[in-house]
């Protein structure tokens, strides 16, 4: 009976909705950006800024990194400032224990303190090696109070490119969990400049002592630093930074070659977080942030920064994605930082739950959620829907979710809406690389439209730069993005040649991504100029690299790898070696049939396999689906240059539809598989 009458009621909501409701228009929405021209070129900037001076402080007390915690502290010492879930043993944790702004401010003080009483000089460079925890925020900005410069390392670099940055660095001062006590050790041979081991853990360490001391290093628990530097403190000891000082290096992997190290002054950091705040949300002492995106990358450093801009708690997750879940609902934080590949997963995860539930609830689901789409897109709000269905949704990742962020690659517009609609939160898209602080554009509050990246920060300036291979050209509103502002990096550490390719004598920030400026002045992410792609989890992908591999296969005669920044996974097209596979090229017919011939991809896939082994490729550079054409790429048919290069645009137009196919087809797969 009582299903009954909630159905009842929920047609009756449901027509008197269309009836009343569906007929509206939507807002307009106004302009974002003003351009100008300047030596013949239209600038864009974001439309409040005008034409004076880029916004890069907000509060004038905060010029350095130094001063975020300091004022923080000043204002609200009792403020809760960073927390962990309490450690219960088995894999099991308790409540969050926190430590006050004033906590944190003395802490990171008596820590700086005691590197330099362990010789660590101004503009020294110590190196950090950890999963993000309340030690890490401690150690970073306890080199900021004695201008020493810090570095993260992180995992995925691998051996060698962890071995390059201690020795471009020449890094003495490393801190790190115990775990990575070994693997330091094991690289030490190599890296002669390392000479003092900060472990954040304290039991156990002894054991390492010994060997640490034979290999030339000296082996000190975090909390031996803080506490001696704590016994030798006064406020002079203090070597304060100048805004123009290095606050940071943040080393990129990229694709080939050693990792790029992007110097990072106070005053761009500062900008960067200042950007940040053009979304139309200022952060405030309510807000509470989960972190759990590796520190080592400026997208979470730029979000936790403006969470301690103001005096916000920042909450540690435990250090394994598997209970994430689990975290969050313990801190029940109001802002999520996702990347693409995260919203990926609850999108997969909410419509498959969707899809076993009864008949009558995926119709009320399907009806909310076409009706709150709608009216989001209308700019105003319906609570009813998600009182109905979505708060339950959304309770699975927090009740309080206010504010969810993504960047590092560009959002499908279906998992853009998808976030929006059964999280009920606003989820701006950030467009930006390392080289800009991790933002250059930015979507608004007010903004309704999706498929773009928004419009410029609050202190960037964008460009269009003509591309005429690729046929994209600035009086079309289409062209390479180039920025310019005060968030821009100085340089790339020891790297005269890599800075002068990127950065122009002017100061513009060559990205490489090929935009378009539509109506209302929001960038939309087109193309790549280098042919390196971003899949949706933001790794680089080299697809010339891989295709010389993979044509290595006996089986294989041409190969065009694609991948998607709204998917995770590369597909290919595949035309066979034909003679090889004892056909006449010269009978078209034959080489349909072969193409077809379930043989000769059973054939393929494990010639792919075995060479991806072979080479050692990572995993998502795998080739997960593929489609075997039966026609070759020539100059004639307009897929080769006259130097027999792949034409990449055209390919890609012309496999346009297969593409789709394939993704849909891998999609259904990993379905079936989760089933």
């Amino acid at each position: 009976m009582g299903l009954f009458l909630f159905l009842f009621l929920f047609i009756i909501i449901a027509v008197v909705y269309v009836v009343f409701f569906h007929g509206s228009n939507p807002n307009h929405v106004r302009p974002q950006t003003l351009s100008f021209v300047e030596n013949g070129e239209t600038i864009y900037r974001w439309e409040p800024i005008g034409r004076g001076q880029l916004q890069d402080i907000v509060d004038e007390r905060i010029k350095t990194v130094y001063d975020l915690v300091n004022v923080a502290a000043k204002d609200c010492p009792d403020n809760m400032a960073l927390g962990e879930r309490e450690n219960l043993g088995d894999n099991k944790y308790g409540k969050y224990q926190w430590i006050t702004y004033k906590e944190f401010n003395d802490k990171r003080k008596f820590f700086g303190n005691g590197l330099v009483r362990l010789g660590a000089k101004k503009g020294d460079i110590v190196s950090i090696w950890s999963s993000n925890c309340t030690e890490w925020l401690i150690a970073s900005h306890g080199c900021y109070p004695y201008s020493l410069v810090n570095v993260a390392l992180y995992d995925t670099l691998g051996e060698e490119s962890s071995k390059f940055i201690l020795n471009q660095t020449e890094t003495e001062f490393i801190i790190c969990k115990k775990s990575k006590i070994e693997k330091i050790m094991d690289i030490k041979p190599e890296c002669e400049h390392l000479k003092n081991i900060i472990c954040i853990d304290e039991e156990g360490i002894e054991e390492y002592t010994e060997q640490c001391n034979k290999l030339g290093i000296n082996l000190y628990s975090m909390k031996q630093v803080i506490e001696d530097g704590e016994e030798n403190f006064t406020e002079e000891c203090l070597n304060l930074p100048e805004p123009d000082d290095t606050c940071i290096i943040m080393y990129t992997s990229g694709t080939t070659g050693n990792p790029k190290g992007v110097v990072y002054s106070h005053r761009m950091y500062i900008a960067g977080t200042v950007n940040v705040m053009t979304i139309g949300m200022l952060p405030t002492s309510d807000n509470v942030y989960i972190s759990y995106l590796p520190l080592a990358h400026i997208y979470e450093k730029m979000a936790e920064s403006f969470v301690l801009y103001g005096k916000g708690r920042i909450g540690f997750f435990t250090g394994n994605v598997r209970n994430l879940t689990r975290d969050i609902q313990e801190l029940q934080p109001d802002v999520f930082p996702v990347v693409p590949r995260v919203v990926s997963r609850l999108y997969d995860k909410v419509n498959l739950k969707i899809s076993q539930s009864p008949i009558h609830i995926q119709l009320i689901y399907k009806f909310c959620f076409w009706a709150k789409t709608r009216d989001l897109r209308l700019g105003r709000t319906f609570p009813l829907w998600d009182l109905i269905i979505f708060n339950k949704i959304r309770s699975t990742i927090g009740k309080n979710l206010i504010f969810m962020s993504t960047t590092s690659a560009p959002i499908s517009k279906a998992h853009h809406n998808f976030a929006r609609v059964c999280f009920c939160s606003f989820l701006p898209q950030t467009y930006g690389m390392t080289e800009s602080s991790g933002s250059g554009t930015i979507q608004r509050r007010d903004i309704i439209t999706m498929g773009n990246v928004g419009p410029p920060a609050a202190n960037i300036e964008v460009k269009l730069v003509d591309v005429p291979e690729m046929e994209y050209y600035a009086k079309n509103k289409q062209g390479e993005i180039w920025f310019r502002g005060p968030c821009i990096f100085k340089e790339y550490y020891k790297n005269e040649e890599k800075t002068k390719e990127t950065l122009t004598e002017d100061g513009w920030l060559k990205t490489g991504d090929i935009g378009e400026v539509n109506d209302i002045g929001c960038i939309a992410i087109i193309d790549r100029k280098k042919n390196i792609l971003k899949l949706q989890q933001g790794e680089y992908v080299a697809p010339e690299h891989l295709e010389n591999i993979f044509i290595r296969c006996p089986a294989i005669g041409q190969c065009y790898v694609y991948g998607s920044s709204y998917e995770n996974s590369l597909v290919a097209i595949i035309v066979p070696d034909f003679e090889a596979l004892g056909v006449s090229l010269n009978d078209e017919e034959a080489c349909k049939k072969c193409a077809e011939d379930p043989k000769t991809r059973k054939i393929i896939e494990e010639q792919l396999l075995e060479i991806s082994k072979k080479e050692k490729i990572k995993g998502f550079e795998y080739i997960k689906e593929f489609h075997i054409e039966s026609k070759m790429f020539t100059i004639e048919n307009g897929l080769l240059t006259d130097t027999f290069k792949l034409k990449r645009l055209k390919a890609k137009e012309s496999y346009k539809e297969v593409f789709v196919q394939l993704y849909e087809k891998l999609s259904e797969k990993i379905s079936k598989k989760n089933k």
